[in-house]
């Protein structure tokens, strides 16, 4: 069966590739996705004999998340952090809706057309079925020796006026020196973090900084391994918070939160894989999740996942 990938880049026109998927040992160029660990990264290798590729349908849906269970994972989670055992954990969860597979194309263009600043893909694989999705999250965009990455957190509705709390400058705040402290042990050149500012996401907006620095030796798959996953999508200390999120998460986060995009020889796009979905043959499993500390309400932390649940059904199920 073909693989294949639609993409478009903030500002670019939509790329289309079909091939097939094989492992990525940091020398290929492609299109890049991972799981959450960077485990196994693949590379689509273009061949475009079959222009008119198929999706690929998994038929085993994942475990869905209750408000419930959710909640009460949360509750766990604040009782690990009372105890000590880390500041902040990202608890991740999945939404299934109904959905008509066969406007699937006519969606990915009309996620382009709503969400000019993300960037949209549609990528259909034998290992990880069909996925489509509208990220904001840059994690890494190099062109020689310059580098940029962004360190965004924190989430509320775009009409929402209210003042940023404590939390989410916390939460945005660990995310930036998390992302400084990787550079500086990598050996970056003239890594340099601007203003902290509100970034509009589509329906959502987010605290976010951009951060600049140089890098001429340091292999692009060590960059991303070091600065991935951040406390933005996994949380901190980030060996704790991974453990605490493989023990408590019912379902296997499969692409979610890992890193997607393309690498070329001149430079690579790559995000971190948020506002996603697995598009199954009648059905969606949407992932999102929410970053708890010990100022976090559960409720809260549940209505933030279904707000971002929206970026992508508002467009998904509105035919």
């Amino acid at each position: 069966m073909t693989e294949f990938v639609k993409y478009r880049l903030p500002g670019n026109s939509i790329v289309h590739s079909s091939g097939q998927f094989h492992p990525w040992n940091g020398q290929e160029q492609g299109f890049l996705v991972t799981d959450f660990l960077v485990n196994d990264p693949l590379v689509l290798i273009p061949d475009n004999r079959n222009e008119n590729a198929q999706p690929i349908f998994s038929v085993e849906l994942p475990h869905e998340t209750s408000q419930e269970e959710y909640i009460h994972l949360s509750n766990r989670i604040h009782q690990e952090i009372s105890a000590g055992a880390c500041d902040k954990v990202v608890l991740s969860r999945t939404k299934l809706v109904s959905y008509n597979s066969d406007f699937l194309f006519a969606d990915f263009k009309r996620l382009c057309e709503t969400y000019p600043n993300a960037f949209v893909y549609l990528v259909s694989s034998l290992k990880y079925g069909t996925w489509i999705g509208a990220t904001p999250e840059l994690l890494l965009h190099n062109s020689g020796a310059y580098c940029q990455t962004v360190a965004l957190a924190a989430t509320k509705k775009k009409d929402d006026s209210s003042e940023w709390t404590d939390k989410e400058y916390f939460e945005q705040g660990v995310v930036n020196e998390f992302i400084v402290q990787r550079l500086r042990e990598l050996g970056c050149e003239g890594i340099q973090s601007n203003d902290r500012h509100e970034y509009l996401a589509g329906p959502l907006k987010h605290l976010r900084n951009e951060i600049t620095f140089k890098s001429t030796s340091i292999p692009l798959e060590k960059l991303v391994q070091s600065l991935h996953p951040t406390p933005a999508v996994s949380g901190l200390p980030q060996d704790k918070a991974i453990a605490i999120i493989e023990k408590l998460e019912r379902h296997d986060r499969s692409l979610y939160a890992g890193v997607i995009g393309v690498v070329d020889e001149q430079s690579s796009h790559l995000f971190v894989n948020l506002r996603c979905a697995q598009v199954f043959k009648n059905t969606l499993c949407l992932y999102v999740g929410g970053g708890h500390t010990e100022a976090s309400d559960p409720l809260a932390e549940w209505e933030e996942t279904e707000n971002k649940a929206k970026t992508l059904l508002n467009i998904l199920q509105n035919h």
